[in-house]
């Protein structure tokens, strides 16, 4: 989120809803939307970026991605799936008439063992130590 607030004057952010992930591993351990959004805006107050931040819904895979007129670019993660997701998405954007966005590809901060950090593996019981995330 960081880089794209370096890269961008307004920053739409998707958050998925509790529809979406009604299918996730341990789902009962997620937190629910709107504590995800209290959160999120917590950390958009604290960072000094929420004035420049809009947050809405997602609860497809395109995310509205494939209909939003100001979109400019996307910002994804390096897990082949998001990324293809993205083309995927620009390729709709054409499909309907909008031009296509940047597609910018951040890399996952890793644990040790070189795979990537992620909520499903915390909510799994993992636990990971902050001095040896490779970022």
């Amino acid at each position: 989120m960081r880089t794209a607030f370096k890269l961008g004057r307004n920053v739409a952010i998707g958050l998925t809803t509790d529809k979406m992930l009604s299918l996730k591993a341990n789902r009962d351990r997620i937190q629910s939307y709107a504590e995800r959004y209290k959160k999120l805006e917590e950390f958009l107050k604290a960072e000094g970026d929420v004035r420049r931040a809009s947050i809405f819904p997602i609860d497809t895979k395109e995310g509205g991605g494939d209909t939003m007129e100001e979109l400019d670019a996307l910002i994804v993660s390096d897990e082949i799936g998001v990324v293809k997701n993205a083309f995927n998405i620009n390729q709709l954007r054409i499909d309907n008439g909008l031009r296509r966005f940047h597609i910018i590809i951040i890399p996952m901060v890793r644990s040790k063992d070189g795979r990537p950090l992620s909520s499903t593996r915390m909510r799994a019981g993992e636990v990971f130590n902050l001095e040896s995330l490779i970022y």
